[in-house]
């Protein structure tokens, strides 16, 4: 596999054109002809061969391109298939996004508090009704408000438990506010449509409609659209800012950590598996953001929610 080009689009857009041989291409073609359900159709036998040649033989290539660019990819890439036969092989090109220049301010030191949510009285209620017998709900008037306090400070116990994760994300989302430098369009992009994709999930888990939304929020969907800009943007910045962090406060793993995580592979943190050099820079990178996101926790402050729950009364 050869290297036609290589070039960026703009900073941190990497983009190339590569090429394999007829004698590479006839190798993956005669692999998956021997394999189970193989293709019988030409056109998806050359799709499949192409995939294997790709995943086999572009590892090397990529790792090249880091070393001899400076590059820190930050996405897998993306590949599209240009041309191909049997006679000559095929040429391909691959798109991914690097780290760009960008410029790290302040990273300790940030402040955000804790805040649960307030909790219903009729939530208290429920959680007695299915948590506890006739017994306690027979008690005297004494007995009943004891029950109801206990059970209210547990509740407002996982509530603070909840609140201080929130607020401990709020704090490294606040990197995002001192990361600044360009950022590739087509990376904002694709960050936004995934964070919109998120945002229409978490409505359908609650059972929320977006018009309702809209209205609690008092934003017009033009206002929430920015807004949604804004926040995507300012993740990706944070993101990105933690691999800074863990180069400037040397907090990257040990290549036996990333070994290890290799061996174990977290579909549900690392996605699917791809080549081996890429499979290899996702898991380093988990690694020094999760290092990262706990120096700047511990750097920062946390201040504390209230002793008391807000308690909203049944009306």
């Amino acid at each position: 596999m050869k290297l036609e080009h290589f070039g960026m689009a703009e900073p941190g857009d990497c983009r190339l054109v590569f090429r394999a041989g007829a004698e590479e291409l006839a190798a993956a073609i005669a692999a998956e002809q021997t394999a189970e359900n193989a293709p019988q159709e030409e056109e998806d036998l050359l799709t499949v061969a192409v995939n294997r040649t790709i995943l086999e033989g572009f590892s090397p290539l990529y790792e090249q391109l880091v070393r001899e660019y400076g590059l820190v990819p930050v996405s897998d890439p993306d590949f599209q298939l240009l041309a191909v036969n049997r006679a000559e092989g095929f040429r391909a090109g691959a798109q991914f996004f690097a780290l760009p220049p960008l410029e790290l301010g302040a990273y300790t030191g940030f402040v955000q508090a804790v805040e649960p949510h307030p909790i219903r009285q009729l939530t208290v209620e429920l959680e007695i009704n299915r948590n506890h017998g006739d017994e306690d709900r027979a008690a005297d008037a004494a007995g009943k408000a004891a029950l109801r306090k206990q059970v209210t400070a547990d509740i407002y116990a996982k509530r603070c438990a909840q609140a201080r994760d929130r607020a401990a994300k709020e704090l490294v989302w606040q990197l995002g506010d001192r990361v600044t430098g360009p950022l590739p369009r087509q990376l904002v992009a694709g960050n936004y449509f995934a964070e919109q994709r998120q945002f229409n999930l978490r409505l359908q888990a609650n059972g929320v409609n977006f018009d309702q939304f809209l209205k609690v929020r008092g934003q017009t969907v033009e206002e929430f659209r920015v807004w949604l800009h804004q926040q995507a943007e300012r993740k990706l910045r944070s993101w990105l800012g933690l691999l800074l962090v863990a180069e400037k406060e040397d907090l990257q793993p040990a290549e036996a950590e990333v070994t290890a995580a290799l061996e174990n592979w977290n579909e549900k943190l690392d996605g699917e598996r791809t080549f081996p050099a890429n499979d290899a820079r996702k898991v380093r990178q988990r690694l020094a953001r999760e290092r990262a996101e706990q120096f700047i926790v511990a750097h920062s402050t946390l201040t504390p929610p209230p002793a008391e729950p807000v308690v909203q009364q049944l009306s």
